[in-house]
């Protein structure tokens, strides 16, 4: 019974990424990789899929969104002045994250806030039709949810009954780890601002979510879980590509294509618990991004899957090199406190 239900959330998530991804590609849109982004995120992370479950887990990240855009438009000759705003934002954030629940509800808005940011300065896209486009996705992407979950209805059978659900703990939101989160993710956000590199915005990602753990241990995990997941999943992503060569414009090759590598992904990650599962989750948004950003059908785009593997490794390799520094520095000062 168990093997019948993890199959069936395996089926839902991956009919709903495909379904998703394919409309992405078909209504021609012009930032299609929203429609990879956010039901992958839903899928993976989601706990309340009812309509005001999903609306009140997306319309942050639309809201933060939209704000970036104002702060944007109004300050656009004063880059100084909207990383300022920014930090005040971030910080905000970081300061009410203070559990693990909020910490990977602060990760969508912070980055959608960063992205907003980083292409209104580099690219003459029209961002006000962006935030249309947002809007427009996580429309699609509620949608396409709820029909999944209708079609595929999540049964409720007594052994499940009794599952506990995690409990997550309040914890003080330290002045250190303020000042850490706001150190990392405001440097990010400055080198991509002087910088006019827009395919390293992605890298991001990871940086936000190792920048706000509680404690250096949690900080190395996800340091080093983020380098096998994003790394892997462009491994993954150009396994794949290779696949579709010369096909990828034939939709229905695509879409089976895509189903079936999605769905070997979810269904690893529907029997798996704990950290395993987290990982295999990692691993499929890292995987579907760089297929929905760079594969059309005309280009396989797989430069620009390398040079995304490159970005992200140099990023957390720089990550785990400042982790180190730290500690070494830490060890040194115990030592000559321990020995006057």
């Amino acid at each position: 019974m168990r093997e019948s239900i993890d199959k069936n959330e395996a089926l839902r998530v991956t009919l709903t990424i495909t379904v998703c991804m394919l409309a992405g590609k078909l209504l021609a849109l012009g930032s299609p990789v929203y429609l990879a982004l956010y039901p992958t995120i839903v899928m993976t992370k989601g706990k309340d899929f009812s309509w005001q479950g999903l609306v009140k887990m997306l319309f942050p990240t639309f809201i933060a969104a939209s704000c970036a855009l104002v702060i944007a438009e109004l300050f656009h000759d004063h880059p100084f002045i909207i990383w300022t705003i920014s930090l005040i934002f971030f910080d905000q954030m970081r300061r009410r994250a203070n559990n693990p629940a909020k910490l990977g509800a602060m990760l969508m808005p912070t980055f959608n806030w960063i992205l907003i940011i980083v292409f209104s300065q580099h690219t003459t896209a029209d961002m006000p039709m962006r935030i249309h486009e947002i809007l427009i996705s996580m429309t699609i992407t509620i949608l396409i949810t709820k029909l999944m979950r209708a079609l595929l209805p999540k049964p409720n059978h007594p052994f499940m009954l009794n599952e506990k659900q995690p409990a997550f703990s309040s914890q003080t939101v330290t002045y250190q780890n303020r000042f850490v989160s706001l150190s990392l993710i405001g440097c990010g956000l400055a080198f991509l601002m002087i910088v006019d590199l827009i395919s390293a915005t992605f890298c991001m990602v990871p940086v936000i979510a190792a920048a706000t753990q509680f404690t250096r241990a949690s900080f190395r995990q996800v340091v080093e879980r983020r380098l096998l997941t994003q790394v892997g999943g462009c491994a993954i992503a150009v396994i794949f590509t290779l696949l579709m060569a010369g096909h990828q414009n034939v939709i229905g090759y695509y879409a089976l294509g895509l189903g079936g590598l999605v769905f070997m992904i979810a269904h690893a990650m529907a029997h798996a618990q704990g950290a395993l599962r987290d990982l295999h989750a990692d691993s499929l948004l890292a995987t579907m991004l760089p297929i929905q950003l760079y594969m059309t059908s005309s280009s396989l785009g797989l430069e620009s899957t390398y040079l995304r593997a490159w970005e992200l490794t140099v990023t957390l390799g720089i990550l785990f090199i400042l982790h180190q520094l730290t500690s070494s520095r830490d060890s040194d000062d115990q030592r000559h406190y321990s020995h006057p």
